[in-house]
């Protein structure tokens, strides 16, 4: 494989990386916002030695996470949507 082969590919698996920890662990929804089908996303994350169970584990803990550093004007923004949702 040559270097510009392999540099393509580490980028691809970087941003489908962030494409599912963004949709929180969903391969799916990756897919759909990465424009690629879902078999793909599994392929090149599990090529790459990432474990989908570990992803959305991860996935959780960021959203998790974020919503603490969230000021609480707008947690409470949130809940309102969320109850009336």
């Amino acid at each position: 494989m040559t270097a510009f082969a392999q540099e393509l590919r580490r980028c691809k698996t970087v941003l489908l990386l962030r494409a599912v920890i963004d949709a929180g662990g969903n391969q799916c929804t990756a897919a759909q916002a990465a424009g690629v089908h879902r078999n793909t996303v599994n392929r090149l994350l599990r090529g790459a030695g990432y474990d989908m169970n570990s992803l959305k584990h991860l996935a959780k803990a960021r959203n998790a996470e974020a919503q603490c550093k969230q000021p609480a004007s707008e947690q409470g923004a949130s809940n309102k949507e969320r109850q009336t949702a």
